[in-house]
């Protein structure tokens, strides 16, 4: 009985132990990942810090203009109906490609086909009036002449024919004017063009009273097209007819269009404050692709600057870490009309601080004016490796 007491506590100090071992290496575990987080956070930042750059490059500098409009045709016409009444017959529908004087729709014509044949009538009737006053006349005047008539008769006679006279021509008039209104119930093109828009089906009445009801929506010709874009007040003086431009429409983001500037229109337009000119510009579309009211985006080349020392943006916009800056002189003064920036060079492990006076960009170079900077010099843009290091874009660099 002895022996078996004994080895039943032996057992269960081992399970005791074994339990009291798992915990500890629990402990033990949670201390090194502890204990391995604080030494990357102490002394983390003392690893080397890489520095991606870019040259200063030596060339020519395009200065361009962004503004947004949208294409239109060169030549619209909206024709509509002087007549009024419903439409008896369509002969065009949308895209269609039309002629000058094609046929484009016919409105009914019963009513006024009814006023033209009343109208005839009445100047026949009004020719035969005229007929009898004449006849009337002439044996007043052969009376007169033998004695048998009076003065006073003739007169008469010759009032009478001169109102048949004009009574005919009132009812000539009449029937000319029937057969005009006539005539405007059929619709006839008045260029040669393409159908844009088509606002009103077979069947549907149209009513010509106060306004002029539309029918069709004509383009003279797709195939040279024109983009109109509002021009900020700021930029209008470095532009003329004549200039390049390039644009895009969301349709065909990747893709580029040429474009000319033809003219500037003298009338502000005035949206929220911003002042802006209307520009027009030419455009080809020979393949069809640009539709009118499609929105664009447009680049307007304004001048080019030759043979600059230019700077990459990026290097402008970096900005390195505060125990860098706080070693760094202090940056030029602020003065009238001179924009200085601050980019950041790599020398002996460290970086240094150059100071240029900034010229023209083209938003993604900026010309050198003045500053200790060379075509070759490569100047820093980001930091590499270490994100947390990154610090907020500056337009000055520091």
């Amino acid at each position: 009985m002895a022996n078996i007491d004994i080895g039943g506590r032996i057992a269960a100090l081992r399970e005791r132990a074994s339990r009291l071992t798992r915990k500890q290496w629990l402990w033990i575990g949670g201390g090194t990942l502890v204990a391995l987080l604080v030494l990357r956070f102490l002394f983390g930042g003392s690893t080397a810090v890489e520095y991606l750059t870019k040259p200063v490059t030596h060339g020519d500098l395009a200065l361009t203009v962004s503004a947004t409009g949208t294409l239109a045709p060169r030549d619209q016409v909206d024709v509509g109906a002087e007549v009024s009444g419903k439409i008896d017959a369509l002969y065009v529908d949308f895209n269609d490609h039309v002629k000058k004087g094609e046929k484009l729709a016919r409105i009914n014509t019963e009513n006024f086909e009814a006023a033209l044949a009343q109208s005839r009538a009445a100047l026949s009737q009004a020719v035969a009036t005229l007929v009898q006053a004449s006849q009337t006349r002439t044996r007043v005047a052969a009376l007169m002449r033998a004695n048998a008539a009076s003065r006073q008769e003739l007169d008469s006679a010759n009032a009478d024919l001169a109102r048949a006279d004009a009574g005919v021509k009132l009812a000539r008039a009449q029937v000319n004017a029937n057969a005009t209104t006539l005539a405007k119930a059929t619709i006839y093109s008045p260029i040669n063009g393409v159908v844009l828009d088509r606002k009103v089906s077979a069947g549907q009445t149209v009513v010509a009273a106060m306004t002029t009801p539309v029918l069709f929506t004509l383009a003279s010709d797709l195939s040279q097209m024109e983009l109109d874009v509002d021009i900020d007040e700021a930029d209008v003086g470095v532009l003329r007819a004549g200039t390049s431009a390039w644009f895009t429409v969301d349709a065909y983001p990747s893709r580029r269009f040429a474009a000319k500037l033809i003219s500037i229109h003298n009338a502000p337009k005035t949206v929220q404050g911003v002042v802006t000119y209307q520009g027009v510009l030419i455009v080809e579309n020979r393949e069809g692709l640009l539709k009118p009211g499609m929105t664009a985006t447009a680049d307007l080349a304004a001048s080019v600057i030759h043979n600059a020392d230019l700077v990459p943006n990026a290097a402008l916009r970096f900005v390195p870490s505060d125990d860098v800056k706080a070693k760094a002189p202090s940056a030029p003064a602020p003065q009238a009309g001179i924009m200085w920036g601050r980019v950041w060079v790599k020398s002996g492990g460290s970086l240094v601080p150059r100071d240029i006076q900034l010229g023209a960009t083209d938003g993604n170079s900026t010309v050198i004016l003045k500053g200790n900077l060379k075509p070759g010099d490569e100047v820093v843009t980001e930091i590499k490796g270490h994100p947390w290091q990154s610090k907020p874009s500056s337009p000055f660099g520091g």
